[in-house]
């Protein structure tokens, strides 16, 4: 979707701008989505007195003090795994001291995504990169998980962990822009950038679904995983499987079999559960790691559920 088409689709809102932006066993885990499943749902870009500002300041012990500075709440982050960096720019002394006073610097906070929490209910999501140096400098990600009330967002919460590096968002790619399969009603509905084929350079991942118009809250069909290779930019994709269709779907990567290559969990909320797909890298194209029918088989394996309703991983049952 061209720019001057994504503007058109913007409205101005009460201090906010929303954009309109099978076979097997039965789906289970089942967290039966509420009645507000038809909301309309479109990504919120958020108006400036809506960012959450925080400091970051580098301490001894190569660590980095992060403070939310409307709640005034602390977080503390090892940052020896960049230990290096920091000696050879002169940051800090060998035993740890901090040779000069240094501060990291902090996303602002634009937009929000919807997504359903573990209990079904619509949300919003917003994500601050905190970093030290440069943006390569990871050091944690503050996410906001908000409300939309007439039209205006009230923030619920604030949460601030370690950078999952491997779950990341492409930066290359936008959620719910347009995407080019053959249809006019294919979008993309999460992103990830992360090395999932195993040569050491991160890809592009998308989950990309057909769905009718700009708003997120309705169920999306022919939900494929394309992945767009770091080393070349060749595309390659893959149907998600046989139940292919989910409401607010979300990915997540992480290397569940242990073979040291990353692969792609998908889970597709639906009226009667969620279902998932676990796509990993073999003989140079994305494949199922199990068939769908297995994996949503709960005598085989059984979701881990992450703090935003998605799968983390799917554990095997022994």
């Amino acid at each position: 979707m061209k720019l001057w088409q994504r503007t058109m689709a913007t409205i101005v809102c009460s201090g906010a701008i929303l954009m309109t932006a099978g076979l097997g066993a039965a789906p289970v885990h089942a967290n039966v989505l509420p009645s507000q499943s038809q909301t309309y749902a479109p990504v919120v870009l958020l108006q400036p007195q809506h960012n959450i500002p925080f400091s970051v300041q580098f301490t001894d012990g190569f660590q980095a003090k992060v403070t939310n500075l409307r709640t005034k709440a602390v977080s503390t982050f090892d940052l020896s795994a960049n230990k290096t960096t920091y000696l050879n720019q002169g940051i800090y002394q060998a035993n740890g001291k901090l040779q000069k006073p240094t501060d990291g610097y902090v996303q602002k906070l634009v937009e929000l995504v919807p997504f359903r929490d573990a209990k079904g209910n619509l949300r919003w999501m917003g994500k601050q990169n905190i970093w030290g140096v440069n943006n390569q400098d990871h050091i944690a990600v503050a996410t906001s998980v908000w409300n939309i009330v007439d039209q205006k967002p009230q923030l619920l919460g604030v949460t601030v962990e370690k950078t999952d590096v491997d779950n990341l968002p492409s930066p290359d790619v936008s959620i719910n822009s347009g995407f080019s399969m053959k249809s006019d009603s294919t979008f993309v509905l999460d992103t990830k950038y992360a090395d999932v084929t195993g040569d050491g350079i991160k890809d592009h991942i998308f989950l990309v679904g057909d769905k009718m118009g700009m708003s997120m809250n309705q169920t999306a069909e022919n939900l494929r995983v394309v992945v767009r290779e770091g080393k070349d930019n060749q595309q390659t994709f893959i149907s998600v499987g046989t139940r292919d269709k989910g409401l607010l779907p979300k990915l997540h990567v992480t290397d569940s079999n242990n073979d040291q290559v990353k692969d792609i969990l998908v889970t597709m909320p639906t009226a009667t559960g969620n279902v998932y797909s676990q796509i990993t890298w073999k003989m140079n194209r994305p494949t199922p790691v199990v068939s769908q029918d297995q994996l949503n088989n709960r005598s085989l394996y059984q979701p881990v559920i992450g703090a935003y309703g998605e799968a983390v991983a799917m554990k095997r049952v022994k």
